[in-house]
């Protein structure tokens, strides 16, 4: 199970398994294992205008990219990694995961044309390689194989990407099933708030029996599924409890119909560093 570390000013947060930091900068959840560290922004303690106040890591949305530049460089340095070595996806919707190393470093930190392309998960089998994805509704999940570490993966799961199964491709590539392992969902929309329409509702019913009622999608539990069916043991999957449309501490595209900016989730290996 991750441990995270209270030694800076925090608070625990629902499921235990993350910590909020809150010390004058960006407002930050922190989760951390045996060999690797992650981090989950909020919207709290960056320099963005509205509608993007303030701590938006959005590079693909209308503000302004030093400010996003800003932002990024501020919540990486919170989080005790570089903003200059952050590994980048070009986030689509989709389920394909890539494997990256130090060769990658810095690909999309700065610039959106020089990201991952086409990519929604990240997969790292290096030490000191932070991974990267944003999202403002959407599922962030990692997952962590070995102990201590030797393989991390990070997905951002839209409905799409969920129901088409990029958290199960994840886990079947960090091979989770083979030794001990942990899962970390992040903040994200939760079953409270994720009202859908028939169709969508019905393709979740049809590949997570169960997920779909009176109206409204359980992403997490969906998550859940695919995590357990890769190898993750029930008691290793952790969810952060956070909804992104409820708590106001977070972007949510949904509750803002759009106009707004996006937190982050980033996770690296920490091997001998």
């Amino acid at each position: 199970m991750p441990v995270a570390d209270d030694s800076r000013a925090s608070r625990p947060r629902p499921g235990g398994a993350l910590v909020r930091h809150d010390d004058g900068g960006p407002v930050w959840y922190e989760a951390r294992g045996d060999g690797w560290r992650a981090a989950f922004s909020t919207r709290l303690g960056g320099v963005s205008p509205a509608p993007f106040d303030t701590l938006n890591l959005g590079i693909a949305t209308a503000d302004d990219p030093d400010r996003v530049w800003r932002n990024r460089m501020a919540f990486a340095a919170a989080a005790g990694v570089a903003a200059d070595d952050l590994v980048v996806p070009g986030q689509v919707h989709g389920t394909v995961v890539a494997e990256v190393g130090r060769g990658q470093r810095g690909r999309g930190a700065r610039a959106r044309g020089d990201v991952i392309p086409e990519t929604d998960g990240l997969l790292t089998r290096e030490a000191g390689v932070p991974l990267f994805v944003s999202f403002a509704d959407c599922v962030p999940v990692l997952l962590v194989a070995g102990r201590p570490a030797r393989a991390l993966a990070l997905v951002h799961a839209g409905w799409r990407g969920m129901v088409a199964g990029i958290v199960a491709g994840a886990a079947r590539a960090v091979g989770a099933g083979a030794e001990p392992a942990v899962a970390v969902i992040g903040p994200s929309i939760g079953p409270c708030c994720f009202a859908v329409s028939p169709d969508v509702g019905e393709r979740f019913e049809a590949a997570f029996p169960g997920t779909w009622r009176e109206g409204h999608v359980d992403l997490w539990e969906a998550a859940r599924r695919q995590l357990a069916a890769g190898g993750f043991a029930a008691a290793d999957i952790v969810s952060s409890g956070l909804c992104t449309f409820h708590d106001q501490e977070f972007f949510s595209h949904r509750r803002e119909h759009g106009a707004t900016g996006r937190q982050a989730a980033v996770a690296w290996l920490t091997g001998g560093m």
